[in-house]
Parts: C-alpha cells; structure tokens; sequence
C-alpha cells in the first residue's frame, strides 16, 4: 500500500552503520549539514530554515547553523527555497503551483523548493478591527457606491501573523518540502502545541537519496476554523502551516466564496433608495438583516455586475463571488417573478432555475468585460440541483457545492452526491477544473445536532476524496473549534485525515488511524482503535440510543485505564473524555423522556440582550423581531384549544443567560387577582400568575412563578420541593392598557452548579438541538369562582407540573425534510424500474 512504501522510505532516513558511500547530515549528535537560504528569502522560507533547525535539533540534539553563504568542504548543503546556489544547481520553481515542491539530492546537498511569493494586500484594507469605518469610506469613495465589503477583506488583519511575520495566502512551496522531510523522519503533527506533536529520538540523520516532484491531488485545501485564524497565538499559526494547507484565492478569489451578492444590497442606503431589490413577501420587502434579494430585479444585476466588476479592477480580484444570501427559503411574489419557482423538483431545486439564471445572467455580462476572471456560485439550499433551463453554464462560472461528507456513510447519499456531481460537471464547461466542494466539520459546535459526541468519519472523507480526484479543485471546510483546544479532541482526526489525503488520496486510511492511534495514544493504542471505530459506527445513533452511548464510556474508559496517569497520552484521551462528559446526562435524559419525542418545540438562538432593562414592559425592538421558532401561544391547559384572553411568550440567548417574555391579555384588567404578599410566598400560586418550568440536561426541574405585582415563588423541585432554592433570575412585571407582562433573565450558571451550591442558581447550559431543555410556561386566570388555566404545552388536565408533558426547547437538530424527500423520490424510481424489468 502507498503508506506501507511511505514508511520503508521513512526506514531509509534512519540511523544505520554507515558506509563509505554514505553522507550525514547529523551522525552521533554532531551536525554535518548547514540550511542555505537566499540574501532575502519569502518570509515562509525563513519559517521553513527555523523549523527545519528547530526539529533536526528535537530529533538529535544537533543544531545545523543557518547561513546565506556555504562553507562547503565535507558539508552537506541544504538548499532551502529559491537562491542563486539553486539557480547555479539548475533546480526551479517552474510549474510548482499550490504548494507543490522539488526534493532534489546531491552527493552533498539536500534541494528543498517550492514557489515562494508573500502576499500582498490591497489597499483599502484594515490594520485592525476599529479601522473598519476608515476602509468601507475608501471604498465608497473607491467605488461611487454604497456597497458592503466583502467578509474576508474587512478581516483581511485576521489573516496575518505579525509575531512570525507571515500572511495566510502567502505561498509556500519550500515549508511545505520542509514539513514532508521531517514527515519522513518521522515527526507529525496532529494538535496545535506539545500535546499533538510527535517527535522520534535519533542520533543521527542519513542524507536521502531523493529525486522527486511532489504535487497535491487537490490545489484547493482549505479548513476554515472558527476562531483560529493567523492573527491569534503563534502556536496554532504555526501548526496549520504545517498541515500543507492553500487557499487558492487563483482559483476560488481572496473573498469569501459565498452569499457574495449580499454586498450589493446589504446596506440601509441601498435599502432605502431601491426597495424593488428585495424578495416581495406578504406584500412587504424583505429588507431584515441583510436583506433577501428579488433575482428578477433588472436594477439588481446590472449592480451586481458593476461591484463585481469593480473587484477585479479596484482590488484586482480574480475571482468574485456571486450567490444569493444565506436562508434564502421564500420565493419573491412580485409580477417579475411570479412562474419562475419549481416546486415540483423539492427542497433541493425550487430555485434552482430561478437563482441559476441570475447568476448565469451576471456571469454573461461579465465575460464581455473580463473574459480573463471568473465569479464562483454555490449550489446551496434550494438551488442545490443544477438548473434544467441552462444547457450549459458560462464559461467564467466557477461552482461549488454545498455538501456534508459525514453523512456519506449512507449508501443512498452517496449515490445521490455522485449522481449530483456529475450533472453538475455535464453543466460546466470546463468540468472538474472549475468546480470545487464546501464542506462542515461542525459537529462540536453547541447549538448542533451532534454536539458532544465523538463524531469520526475517516472512511467517509478517504472514498470521498478518492472519488472527487481529477474532479474536483478540492475542499473549502467550516472547522468548529472553541478556545483552545476545548471540543478539537474527536474532530482532530477529522481533518488530520483530510489535510493528508488532499495531498494523495491513494493513502491507506486504516494505515494512518493505526498510525495516529500509536502516536497519540501510546500503550491505550489498541482501546483508542475501538472507540475511534465505535464513534465512527455509531455517532448517528447517539441521538436516540442510551446503550450506544454508555458503550461509548466502557470503552473510553479501558482506553483511560491503559495510559498512564499525567502523561501525555492520558491527556490527549482527557481532551476526548471531557468533551463528551455532557452525553452522560443525554442519556440520563433520555431514560427520562420516553413519551416526549412528539412535544411541541421552540429553538433557542442568540440575540443581543445588552441593551434589554428588565421592566416587564417588553418594548425594546429584540422582542419585536423574534422568529416563529422562539415565541409562541399558551393554549388552554386541558383541551389545547385557543385561549379567549391570549397569552404570547417569548425567548432568547444572550451571555449565559435566557431571556424570557410572556404577555398576558386580559378584557377585566382591573380585577386582576392578585395573591401573596411576599416573596416566595405559597400564596402567590393561588391568584393571578404564570409560570416558568424548567428541565435542564442535568436537572428536573425548576419552578418560578411571579403575579401581576411581580412577587416571585422559585421552588426546586429536584425530589423534595426546596422553596429555599432561589434561581437568581432578574424578574419584573408591568401592568398595561388591557394586558400584563412579564419579562425575565435566567442566567445558567453550568451543569455542576447544583453540586456546588444545591440552593443557588440554574445548573444547566445552554439548550441545544442535541441536550435540549424540556419546559413550560403556563399562566392561571382567577375571577371569582372561576379558574382558567393555559400552557404552552398543555397537560390534558388542571394540573401544570406534569413533566411528562414539557415541551422541548432545542436548537438544531438533523434538518433532513429535503434529503428524505429526494431519496423517497430515488427509492420509488429504483422500485419502478425494478417492475418494469
């Protein structure tokens, strides 16, 4: 196999007796070598000499001494990057185009070249993030216009390291020729830092005998991970340099690849002078956020047109991107565009020809201009299939499809994203050199489906990439990663994998889990091999399946047991174990919930909450401009049916705390029963009042009932009611013309905060769509003999604390309504075909 002849040339770097023929760079601990680089070499060439002496020294205590000038005699010159001494040896750079690279010895040098160029940015760009405002009025004066930036430009200073002084698009052909050297002796590097760091000890270093061109099968290899850009600490920068990464902003453009069109029309001057811009829904604008853009606007593609246009001559961009904005799901009902949506083709193609031809309509304009510059569209969200009208695109149009490689462990999926590529590659001129994929590695983030759970797909990622060579320009990847290395312990594996295999996917995935599992792991290599193969069987039934999951701690636990307390393999496994501790409570909470799979559902999301007093007035604009997924009516609590008097709640996320509302109308405002006379007073539950009930992941649950006059009960009911537990909710109320309300924020103070101080605060986090919380909110209406009662999610009786009947706040889950349509569709026509035969 490719990896098995990987290790035999590694073998042939090592220490062995020495013949006359042979040279060393290092022998007994002594160095025989010297690194060359150029007068003035590319800032990643001067990256390249420092860990090329840094690990020579790790690896063998001997420190090969950086110069310019050789000194020739019996050492052997390691020629790093382009210089005249490469020149003089007739070695070049020529045709090594994304990081590719030259190996080249000699009986006494070593040649390690690639391309080297540094970046530089264009003006207008920012130095940092309060210098926004100076660069969007020079491009307004740039332009004439009142268009956004682009994402990546107005962060263009994430994207530099000024301690290692190094730009992410520089071009480094040299470092990567460097890290493949040390590759073959052995070092890797699967974490950012000393916990992911594999070095051997070797006394001596053989010169190799090499003659070789190195080239990735895919020019496009970029992990775009989430708060870890280059600006940030050295440590990380210097890791994902050694990973071989490229964004080829040749091929893809120096902006972000998406939602490009949103630049035009994002603005309030844009807004306010051309409302025929946007999506005409209900018989009003969509101007929320950004806006949603009408694509039969003629006023709208000529603009489009004339800020691409703009980039490739202002900013000199090779590409641009030209795609409508993200959550684009309602279709424009204005005269223009009534005829033009095709429902009958799914979630995945009710826009396809519409959006496909606005697109393709901007690209045409454009090659009139600039036949020489491409724009790149994305096949996203309800455009996904490609578009039946157009027989072919234009030639300029660059695409890439929205995919998500993890879920190709279904058989009926990956037939489909086969079947999917190759219409779209029938659609392109230019086939597989202007085509490319976006991806997700984004099971860690919280609000996901599959947060906390050890998600592994190596064998997914290695038959995808197989498939996608000489198809393909390669991988844009969304990369979740929080602080630190805190949620990176699974999804390491993940991208390790993927970084090796954009480079040749010919290699042997089981090799290198082995291979990973030996490294990091150690004496628990063995247990380790089953969780990984565990996680990777098993992560999708994680979300229903208790036995799965206590599985998944049986087995990290032997691993656990095999790595020898404090060391660096026990912590590498401690990274993994404290990242999905929170499953433990999953499971508890499903034992828990049988029966509640079919609860009536809101979706918690952030908002800005700063600026929100806590009066119970409920006029500031957030609460305005809730979504239909966080808000919703109490219906009466025994029949389900509408309440004469309507009660509305509300709620958001905002610093570790929810933020609720509840407005209570009421046609007898002046004889509102009010009860209690202070706080935590039982008599409050006797009158007018609502009610919050809450089941957190780690605790059932809690109560906080709060009257008209704002008097508050919070009583925990986790086994015996504690009426001296106290939530430490800021709550208010207020008295309006016909209607009362309430207006809460619920910090959560985390999942231990119950073991910490039993009679103090929330113990929770955040609900997600994978460790949502189960609540209520209800609210009882007294007048004389007669009671009214209404929940959100009503109990079938009077009665409100009934658990068994909370309703579920998540955020997201699996969103699988237009995949299971499309392979519903498939499997009928395979059934069909099966008849007919």
């Amino acid at each position: 196999m490719k990896r098995l002849r990987h290790f035999l040339f590694a073998s042939a770097l090592l220490p062995i007796a020495a013949t006359a023929a042979e040279s060393f760079l290092v022998k007994d601990g002594q160095p025989l070598a010297e690194i060359v680089i150029a007068d003035k070499p590319a800032r990643t060439v001067k990256i390249a000499a420092n860990d090329l002496q840094t690990y020579v020294e790790k690896i063998s205590g001997a420190k090969l001494p950086i110069v310019t000038t050789p000194a020739g005699g019996l050492v052997v010159e390691i020629y790093l990057g382009k210089s005249p001494h490469t020149d003089k040896l007739g070695i070049t750079d020529e045709g090594l185009k994304h990081g590719a690279f030259r190996m080249i010895s000699g009986d006494k040098h070593l040649v390690l070249l690639g391309r080297d160029r540094d970046f530089v940015p264009h003006e207008p760009w920012p130095r940092f993030a309060k210098d926004n405002e100076r660069v969007l009025k020079e491009w307004d004066a740039l332009t004439g216009e009142k268009w956004g930036m682009d994402t990546n430009l107005i962060q263009l200073y994430k994207q530099q390291n000024k301690e290692l002084d190094v730009w992410e698009q520089d071009e480094r052909g040299s470092l990567n020729a460097v890290h493949e050297f040390l590759r073959s002796l052995g070092v890797r590097w699967y974490l950012p830092g000393e916990i992911g760091e594999i070095v051997p000890m070797h006394a001596s270093i053989l010169l190799p005998v090499v003659d070789k061109t190195v080239r990735p099968d895919f020019p496009l290899r970029y992990p775009y991970q989430y708060g870890k850009r280059f600006s940030g600490k050295s440590e990380e920068a210097l890791w994902q340099l050694r990973l071989g990464l490229n964004q080829a902003p040749d091929l893809i453009g120096q902006g972000y690849i998406a939602h490009g069109t949103n630049y035009v029309h994002m603005r309030p001057e844009v807004m306010q002078a051309h409302p025929e811009y946007y999506t005409l829904v209900n018989g009003k604008r969509d101007m929320a956020d950004r806006g949603k853009p009408c694509l039969s606007s003629p006023g709208l593609m000529e603009q489009n047109v004339k800020y691409v246009r703009a980039m490739f001559d202002k900013m000199d961009m090779p590409v641009v991107s030209v795609m409508p904005a993200d959550g684009y799901t309602a279709m424009c009902e204005c005269d223009l565009c009534k005829g033009k949506e095709t429902p009958e083709r799914g979630g995945f193609g009710r826009f396809s020809d519409y959006g496909w031809a606005y697109m393709n309509g901007v690209a045409q304009e454009l090659m009139k201009t600039h036949p020489d510059r491409k724009i790149i569209c994305m096949a996203y969200g309800a455009n996904v299939l490609p578009p039946l009208k157009i027989e072919k695109l234009s030639p300029n149009i660059v695409v890439c499809v929205a995919q998500s490689r993890s879920s190709f462990q279904e058989k009926e999926k990956r037939e489909w994203m086969a079947d999917l590529r190759r219409d779209w590659l029938a659609k392109i001129p230019a086939g597989g050199a202007q085509f490319c994929d976006y991806d997700y590695y984004l099971h860690p983030r919280e609000e996901r489906a599959f947060a906390f759970i050890p998600v592994y797909f190596p064998h997914a990622i290695a038959e995808d990439l197989r498939a996608l060579k000489g198809k393909s320009l390669g991988d844009y990847i969304e990369v979740y990663r929080a602080k630190d290395l805190d949620a990176f312990g699974v999804n390491a594996l993940n991208l390790y994998v993927t970084t090796r295999l954009w480079w040749d996917s010919s290699l042997d995935v089981d090799s290198m889990i082995n291979e990973y599992c030996a490294d990091m792991y150690g004496p628990a290599q063995e247990e380790m091999k089953a969780f990984i193969s565990h996680g990777e069987a098993s992560w999708m039934d994680m979300l229903s399946s208790p036995e799965s999951i206590t599985q998944t701690f049986a087995l990290l636990a032997k691993a656990q047991a095999k790595a020898p307390s404090g060391s660096l393999y026990a912590k590498r496994i401690a990274l993994i174990a404290d990242y999905i501790q929170p499953m433990i409570a999953k499971r508890d909470q499903m034992l828990r919930s049988a029966g509640r799979e079919n609860a009536r559902a809101v979706r918690v999301s952030d908002r800005d909450g700063s600026k929100i007093k806590i009066d119970g007035r409920l006029d500031e604009e957030v609460w305005k401009k809730l979504s239909g997924y966080q808000q919703g009516d109490l219906l009466d609590c025994t029949t389900g049916k509408p309440a004469r008097d309507k009660s509305r709640m509300g709620f958001f996320w905002h610093d570790n705390s929810l933020y609720f509302s509840i407005r209570c109308d009421d046609r007898d405002l002046k004889n509102l029963n009010i009860t209690g006379s202070q706080r935590d007073d039982p008599d409050i539950l006797d009158g007018d009042h609502v009610q919050l009930l809450i089941e957190t992941q780690s605790h059932a649950f809690y109560r906080i009932a709060v009257n008209p006059k704002g008097l508050v009960l919070d009583v925990d009911h986790a086994g015996a009611p504690k009426a001296a537990w106290s939530a430490g909710a800021e709550i208010a109320a207020f008295q309006g013309e016909g209607f009362w309300s309430v207006e809460i924020r619920l910090p959560v103070a985390g999942d231990m905060q119950a073991a910490v101080d039993a009679l103090n605060g929330v113990s929770g986090r955040k609900p997600a769509g994978t460790y949502p919380w189960f609540f209520n909110i209800t609210r009882q209406r007294v007048r004389g003999t007669t009671t009214e009662r209404f929940a959100f999610s009503p109990t079938e009786k009077t009665d409100f604390l009934d658990p068994a009947k909370f309703g579920r706040m998540g955020g997201y889950l699996p969103r699988g309504t237009a995949w299971e349509d499309e392979k519903k569709k498939r499997l009928d026509a395979k059934g069909a075909d099966v008849k007919q035969e």
